[in-house]
């Protein structure tokens, strides 16, 4: 018997790992096999993760709300703040609600073209603004809890797709395992600016650019927040409104897709999945973003 032909290996530059973000994010992508794949289950899927974005929100700040470590950070801008919490802050307090915009843009952000190198130097962003930098008012979040948060929408995201009624086992499955690849690579964007790893290639003068939130070189890339949940869903729904079309890839065969129109774009939908909206998530009926019931628990809608 012939032995097995062995794959070539490739050589990874480690001071590009650290000084270029574009070979990083190519690095984890070709390491995770992020390939056209995960696009075509991106594109296909992009309406469910849409429609659940009301819900999500709401159940990521109930969570958050849960702890004081984690709830005084929105009151101090820093989880290792150790004086007392406000008791009666709430999901429906004014900062909270600040938050919850801005997840639902970020959330949003997630559902557009990751063939963009945009799409990556933003969630590079969210790193980098949780560690004190880039921001007027410096935001501290420890990575203990940065990670735990990501898990934690990994996993209602996993259990609302895996348990839509309406979706074929092989595109839950090929949705499930994009979207897993895409909150591993944001969590590798997190852990970049809390390890020491590579430091000896960092150039100490470099000084982030201080932009608002939602913004990356001088233009805003998130929605305001200020749509309803209800538009947020209507647009989710509506014809040709995927964000995933005419996706690309670099030439060097490193796993980014090419930039190429696929036949789902405008492929009539087949075995009943014209709705995005899902029955439940974790017991969850989502009625426009209203009452949504959390198991024993009860969410109310924004």
């Amino acid at each position: 018997m012939a032995p097995l032909q062995r794959r070539p290996m490739q050589h990874i530059d480690r001071r590009e790992l650290y000084t270029s973000l574009e070979t990083r994010v190519q690095y984890l992508q070709s390491f995770l096999d992020f390939s056209s794949r995960d696009i075509e289950s991106l594109i296909t899927g992009a309406k469910y993760i849409r429609a659940l974005i009301p819900a999500v929100v709401n159940i990521v700040y109930k969570k958050l709300l849960q702890y004081d470590i984690t709830a005084r950070a929105f009151e101090t801008r820093s989880t290792s703040y150790e004086g007392p919490v406000d008791l009666n802050l709430s999901e429906t307090s004014p900062q909270i609600m600040h938050r919850k915009m801005f997840l639902r843009g970020y959330l949003n952000k997630l559902c557009s073209d990751p063939s963009k190198m945009e799409f990556w130097e933003y969630l590079d962003k969210v790193g980098m603004m949780h560690v004190g930098q880039g921001r007027a008012h410096p935001l501290h979040v420890e990575y203990v809890h940065i990670g735990a948060t990501l898990s934690f929408v990994q996993d209602i995201l996993t259990e609302a797709i895996l348990s839509h009624p309406k979706m074929r086992m092989d595109r839950k499955i090929g949705l499930v395992k994009a979207i897993s690849k895409v909150i591993w690579i944001q969590n590798d964007l997190f852990a970049k600016w809390y390890v020491r790893d590579g430091d000896e290639f960092t150039d100490e003068d470099i000084v982030p650019e201080i932009e608002p939130e939602g913004y990356l070189h001088g233009r805003k890339i998130l929605h305001d927040g200020s749509e309803s949940e209800n538009e947020i869903e209507e647009a989710a729904m509506a014809a040709g409104s995927c964000p995933f079309k005419e996706l690309a890839t670099s030439p060097s065969g490193n796993g980014m897709p090419l930039r190429q129109k696929t036949s789902l774009d405008k492929a009539p939908q087949k075995d009943g999945d014209h709705s995005p909206e899902p029955e439940n998530i974790r017991g969850t009926s989502i009625t426009n973003g209203e009452n949504v019931s959390c198991g024993r628990k009860t969410v109310s809608g924004e």
